[in-house]
């Protein structure tokens, strides 16, 4: 198990290609070329032959107003003759604590199966909705402001920020690369003015919106009008957007629309005590609060943690491990994530807490519209 060299790129690239056999050749090539890195890329090596890898993607995400560098966890990949022989299992219990050991507090995974990764510690903490709407339900609405293509030179024009939490901080080489890895799928930028802009795939007789922002409702109906003008190309738009996203409200007939909450990425916390650390709490009395976490994969995060405020100062202690208002990695993750609220993980018997831990963690824990949309 180690990190890889400039000599194994090559096989890092074929067990990507035989893992992800649906990655267009563009792609892989625009992957390999753009963001893969050796020193993000871990590899199990066995009589000298590479069969399983990694890639720990760096990102920064903000997440309750907090900027947290991540490890965006992708192309977890094993060779066939290798599979159910425990090497998913080593190579991510090894990656989990390298995120460790870099200082990183969080860490995120887009799953292919969410069974697969609840094992190591990762829930669900980012839902979109999918809206899949026939072309001619689009017909009536206006377009206002001119329509162009998004290129490095007006790349300006995309660069907005959602009013959501746990998204991607992003500067002008993400908005480049975006460009490269949109260009490398056949896809299409497309912004309105500087209203909003759409992501966008035509897929022989459907259109697949990845992302749409838009500053009013005059702009979200401006780009359903522009999608509509595909009605000769496609008869389905199929749109993802955050769960806060008003076009069921100003569809015609909603009911002809089919609509969804799709869950589409993992978060986990990494680091308990550091990212307890981090915390803006806000406290008008002087309170204490202990509780345990459970975590199979960094034993450092198998600590009970005592949460105390006084004279409106916050001070963190890890005390040994005592069983006492236990949560698990995963629960406390979609807390601290501000995805699920206290109430929800009690109800959902995933907690069990005293009502002194309740209150004051449901008071420094708020649930949020979180969204993200990275795909490498």
């Amino acid at each position: 198990m180690r990190y890889a060299t400039y000599d194994d790129i090559d096989n890092v690239k074929k067990l990507w290609n035989y893992c992800f056999d649906d990655d267009d050749e563009s792609f892989i090539d625009y992957y390999f070329r753009s963001k893969y890195k050796n020193e993000n890329t871990i590899v199990i090596e066995k009589d000298k032959k590479i069969i399983s890898s990694l890639q720990l993607n760096q990102y920064k995400i903000k997440l309750n107003n907090k900027v947290y560098d991540t490890s965006y966890i992708v192309g977890v990949s094993t060779l066939p003759e290798a599979r159910g022989k425990g090497y998913m299992k080593d190579i991510m219990s090894y990656a989990l604590n390298e995120i460790y050991k870099k200082g990183q507090l969080v860490s995120i995974l887009m799953p292919v199966d969410f069974r697969l990764y609840r094992k190591f510690g990762y829930e669900n903490c980012y839902d979109q909705i999918q809206y899949t709407i026939n072309v001619d339900d689009l017909k009536n609405f206006k377009i206002k402001d001119d329509f162009f293509e998004i290129y490095e030179s007006n790349i300006s024009y995309i660069n907005k920020e959602f009013n959501v939490n746990g998204n991607i901080v992003k500067d002008e080489s993400y908005y480049k690369n975006l460009i490269k890895e949109i260009k490398s799928e056949n896809g299409y930028i497309y912004a309105n003015g500087n209203g909003g802009y759409l992501v966008y795939f035509i897929n022989k007789d459907e259109i697949f919106v990845r992302e749409i922002y838009y500053e009013d409702i005059d702009y979200l109906k401006s780009m359903l009008k522009f999608l509509y003008n595909h009605n000769t190309q496609s008869k389905k738009i199929i749109i993802m957007a955050p769960i806060n996203d008003s076009i069921r409200y100003v569809l015609d007939n909603p009911k002809t629309c089919d609509i969804k909450i799709k869950p589409f990425m993992m978060g986990r916390v990494i680091n308990v005590f550091e990212f307890l650390n981090t915390l803006d709490i806000k406290y008008s009395e002087d309170i204490s609060c202990t509780f345990s976490i459970k975590d199979e994969f960094i034993k450092e995060n198998n600590s009970t943690f005592k949460i105390s405020i006084k004279n409106s100062k916050m001070k963190v202690e890890r005390i040994d491990f005592n069983g006492y208002n236990i949560l698990d990695i995963k629960s406390f993750s979609q807390i601290a994530f501000s995805y699920s609220s206290l109430e929800e993980l009690v109800f959902l018997n995933k907690l069990s807490l005293d009502e002194e831990a309740k209150r004051f963690l449901d008071s420094i824990f708020n649930k949020k519209i979180n969204y993200i949309n990275e795909y490498v």
